[in-house]
């Protein structure tokens, strides 16, 4: 019958339609979780590069420091050194090796002098002329008896050449640009790999330079063992080193056995030392965990497949019971499937739970806790947890802020919440023998309906220790103040009044000479008193004044305020090196600039050790925030007597003083003034301690116009002052 007939139709083509739009779907949703597991795993490769290579420097650190404690070293002791490195897995490394400085002249007399030192073997073998930078003592790591690199002249290799002479520079680890090792140049091409080296200068405890400590890695093999680990055969890995000139090399690579189209890729800079390599991933989505479409297909057919057969009962009112076991067996395995992942997806956000710094916590509606991260039990301070809601507050330590009454049990937030009420933000201090010194946390809690049906509660922690103790120290800023600005004047008054009865006694003679002396003492103090004024009003303006942000050279400008600054009389007679790299332009009130500038290299002209010149390196370079803005990020290092360890965050307090009681006069305004300024213009500012010792300020300004790094205008002006510009001149 015709209605019959029309009936199938429309029950195929809407079965249809609706199976197609389910497909789509499902297809989508595999798509989606075949990208967040491409992240995931490029995070987890790029964290694995990362702490790898962050081990090997911290190793030649190490090494460094300890061969530059070494009154002599011999042989013998460089082999006790280096022989823990080889147990280390430290892998791709070929060789650790001690070079030394040698002049033409003095080959002959070097060669005699490390033989006495234990080196029997070492014959050295210079390359060209000139200067030499000589291997004298080698310790294998690569299971290799041979020691290849001991007498070899590494100036015939541009690469670690450049990196040796880099180091000693920047006081601090360096890595190479990629090349051939020249331990490896004997094997056959086929077998040579992409490598590079790290180097550490070797210094004394006087700070006398000895030489330096050199590491190599073959790139393939270091990548191997390091990605192999993380990638499980599902990505294509490569990592390339942007070299000095700015071009990329491969150091390695590692292929997934996957067939398909790679339709997943990712790209990472990763900074090593003073280098950045890059990191890019590959997959095939469809190989990648939950990217499977098995499921959107079989679902999809599925539907087909009943649509057809609604549609063949409607016409013949039949069913085949074979092939609707078969659509039950395929739909099961694809629901076991789905349960795996879901397992996979408990797993990850277990994962996300142990990581995170807030506390969280949950506890069933006795009071017993079913789950707790590690930055809650760091800041509960104490284990095991106490499952009984009337030993929480003895158990852990529950006090009100004021630290001496204890929190009542019913008016705890989990507690509270166990009652069906949201708490937010309360204060709870924990002192226990966890956390003796006391820990004020907020917590902030909800009612949670638990898997059973039964009623719990979740908390979140937040440690606000420090920020309270920062409202502490506004406070007193008021009092710090008035008892700043009221002894110089204090001081003023006294020396006017003694003056006065001075001269009354005595209208000539050594009266007068007297008088003359107490009133440079009030000029002095009135001086130290007009300062703190002109700072505080600095301070006050820099919060108030309007901007002007303009487009300028970075390098003008510095080469300008080190001119102003070279141009007054230094400590000691000691002619200070500054050092400028080619600086990019920002895009900021110019004025202002000059007032960070002012303040960061007169503090670095101004703290340096009895004795010694100071020496400046200032450089720049670019960087992306999220949002797609570029950043100038400018460093200004100094070889001074440094920042004491636990204040390199304080010293940026207003009146807060590293060195108080110290000869280095100041009022504590001047880092506090250059916070202001950067954070007014959206950026950063910091401080930590140089490598080659003394302080390293950093901060952050949004680039102008034309961002590429430049040499100055100005700096032929002012070679003949003490400032050096580019690479190739020393700081």
């Amino acid at each position: 019958m015709w209605w019959v007939a029309a009936l199938t139709a429309l029950v195929l083509v809407t079965g249809t339609a609706v199976s197609l739009v389910v497909g789509s779907v499902l297809r989508d949703a595999a798509r989606r979780s075949a990208v967040r597991s491409m992240d995931g795993r490029t995070d987890l490769t790029t964290a694995a590069v990362r702490t790898e290579i962050d081990r090997y420097l911290d190793q030649m650190r190490t090494l460094a420091a300890a061969l530059g404690a070494q009154e002599v070293l011999t042989a013998a002791t460089f082999a006790r050194m280096t022989a823990p490195l080889k147990p280390m897995g430290l892998s791709g490394a070929t060789s650790v090796v001690f070079l030394v400085p040698v002049p033409d002249a003095g080959v002959a007399a070097a060669q005699t002098e490390w033989r006495r030192r234990g080196a029997t073997g070492l014959v050295i073998k210079p390359h060209g002329t000139g200067p030499h930078v000589v291997g004298v003592l080698a310790t294998r790591l690569d299971g290799q008896t041979a020691v290849a690199a001991q007498g070899v002249d590494i100036t015939r290799a541009p690469a670690p050449y450049a990196a040796a002479a880099d180091a000693r520079r920047r006081g601090t680890v360096t890595v190479s640009d990629t090349y051939q090792l020249i331990v490896d140049q004997q094997l056959p091409a086929a077998k040579r790999q992409y490598s590079f080296v790290l180097t550490a200068p070797v210094t004394g405890a006087g700070g006398d330079f000895r030489g330096w400590v050199m590491m190599g890695l073959r790139g393939q093999d270091f990548a191997r063992a390091t990605l192999s680990r993380v990638a499980q055969n599902l990505l294509d890995v490569s990592l390339s080193a942007r070299n000095a000139d700015a071009a990329e090399t491969v150091v390695a690579s590692l292929a997934a056995d996957r067939s398909g189209h790679r339709d997943l890729h990712r790209t990472v800079n990763i900074p090593v030392a003073q280098r950045h390599w890059v990191l890019r991933t590959s997959a095939v989505s469809a190989a990648l965990p939950g990217g499977i479409t098995t499921l959107a297909v079989a679902l999809t057919a599925t539907l087909l497949g009943v649509t057809g057969l609604a549609g063949t009962l409607v016409a013949i009112l039949a069913g085949g019971r074979r092939r609707a076991e078969r659509r039950v067996r395929a739909a099961t395995r694809e629901l076991r499937e789905t349960e795996r992942e879901a397992r996979e997806q408990a797993g990850l956000l277990g994962t996300v739970l142990d990581t995170i710094t807030e506390g969280v916590g949950v506890v069933d509606s006795s009071g017993r806790v079913l789950a707790h991260n590690p930055a809650a039990a760091q800041m509960l301070g104490i284990g095991p947890d106490a499952s009984d809601l009337g030993h929480w507050q003895q158990h852990y330590g529950l006090f009100r802020p004021d630290g001496v009454e204890p929190f009542p049990t019913e008016e705890l937030p989990l507690v509270r919440s166990l009652g069906g009420e949201d708490v937010d933000d309360v204060e709870i201090l924990v002192r226990n023998p966890g956390r003796r010194s006391g820990a004020l946390i907020t917590v902030s809690a909800r009612p949670l309906a638990l898997a059973d049906g039964s009623r719990g509660a979740v908390a979140v922690f937040h440690d606000v220790t420090e920020e309270r103790a920062y409202e502490a120290d506004l406070q007193g800023f008021a009092g710090v103040v008035a008892h700043d600005l009221k002894s110089p004047l204090a001081t003023v008054v006294g020396y006017a009044e003694l003056l006065e009865d001075v001269l009354t006694a005595d209208g000539g003679g050594p009266a007068r000479d007297e008088a003359l002396q107490h009133l440079a003492r009030i000029g002095a103090t009135a001086t130290r008193m007009r300062t703190l004024i002109d700072d505080l009003l600095t301070y006050a303006s820099a919060r108030d004044a309007s901007l002007n942000p303009v487009s300028f050279p970075l390098g003008d400008l510095v080469h300008e305020v080190v001119a102003t600054r070279l141009d007054a009389p230094h400590a000691g007679g000691y002619f200070p090196d500054v050092h400028v790299e080619p600086l990019p332009a920002l895009s900021a009130d110019p004025v202002l600039v000059r007032q960070v500038l002012e303040n960061l290299l007169g503090n670095a002209l101004k703290y340096t050790r009895p004795g010694n010149p100071a020496r400046v390196d200032v450089t720049a370079r670019l960087e992306s925030d999220p949002n797609g803005g570029t950043w100038v990020r400018t460093e200004v290092a100094d070889r001074g007597i440094g920042i004491p360890p636990g204040e390199h965050g304080l010293v940026f307090d207003r009146f807060h003083r590293a060195h108080p009681g110290t000869d280095y006069p100041g009022t504590g305004l001047g880092l506090a003034i250059c916070q202001r300024i950067v954070e007014r213009h959206g950026g950063a500012i910091g401080a930590t301690d140089n490598p080659g010792g003394g302080t390293r300020f950093w901060f952050t300004l949004p680039a102008g116009d034309d961002p590429a790094p430049r040499s100055p205008v100005a700096a032929g002006a002012v070679q003949a002052a003490g400032v050096s510009s580019g690479r190739n001149s020393s700081a």
